[in-house]
């Protein structure tokens, strides 16, 4: 799949979501963005693809109804193109996102967003030694059976000594479907462009955030993540699922949330 036939089909969805039909009305980024009327969750999974295995853990505040704050740290095992073997934790994650307008039968929540990636990598490999500065819109609409949302972020990225770095656009929209009390299906497709370099190979994306792959990636790019969620009570889930890249990568991945809220 290629990101101009991909962008065109997420902008579709974005539309539906800004003029929805009339009705009865963490495997996954787009999904953790939203704000949260929960105070305080917790998540974590494990990412791994061939030469490669990252172990994100996500925290998210909300202080109010309307504003959720995010950290996110990463653990990092890499296998790079020369065969050397590198370890250790990626550089940090924080976030922000604001409702500017709240849901409504025929309209989705508003959010902005705003990420910033530190340079606090333990080696450099794993990360740019560079701030990346992120804003972006969150739109979200739930619905009787499911639920939708979808997110548009461009990231103003910190180039490297000597390297070249193209800033970043990306649209993502993600869709959770509940079949029963206890099993969701999630699903969610990324469109990325820009943020060239090149070079040795680099870890993946990581839970609720832009990680510093976008900024070290090929380019433009697309990813499919499709998995289940089994809830179990009101605050703990386990996910699991599969993402498939534009250039035949696919990454297993496994993880868990516990929600101190119970989603109320």
């Amino acid at each position: 799949m290629n990101v101009k036939h991909a962008v065109p089909a997420v902008l579709g969805v974005v539309l539906s979501l800004a003029f929805p039909i009339d009705s009865a009305a963490k495997i996954v980024r787009t999904k953790s963005k939203s704000v949260a009327t929960r105070q305080v969750t917790v998540s974590n999974r494990v990412e791994h693809e061939t030469g490669e295995t990252v172990v994100p853990l996500l925290l998210e505040w909300s202080p109010t109804d309307k504003l959720a704050l995010s950290l996110e740290a990463s653990y990092a095992a890499v296998t790079l193109d020369s065969g050397r073997k590198v370890s250790g934790l990626q550089d940090i994650d924080v976030g922000a996102v604001y409702e500017i307008a709240r849901e409504t039968r025929r309209r989705p929540s508003v959010a902005l967003e705003l990420d910033l990636k530190l340079p606090t990598a333990s080696n450099p490999e794993l990360g740019t030694k560079k701030t990346d500065v992120s804003f972006g819109v969150v739109l979200a609409k739930e619905y009787l059976h499911h639920d939708l949302e979808a997110s548009a972020l461009y990231t103003f990225v910190g180039s490297p000594p000597g390297v070249k770095v193209k800033n970043v656009f990306e649209l993502a929209v993600s869709g959770e479907w509940h079949v029963s009390p206890r099993i969701d299906l999630i699903g969610e497709i990324v469109g990325s462009a820009g943020g060239s370099l090149g070079g040795n190979s680099r870890t993946g994306f990581g839970l609720g955030g832009v990680q510093s792959a976008l900024t070290l990636g090929s380019g433009s790019e697309v990813e499919l993540t499709v998995g289940i969620a089994e809830h179990f009570g009101r605050h703990f889930k386990l996910e699991q699922g599969v993402t498939g890249k534009s250039d035949g990568t696919i990454i297993l991945v496994v993880g868990w949330e516990y929600d101190f809220g119970g989603g109320k």
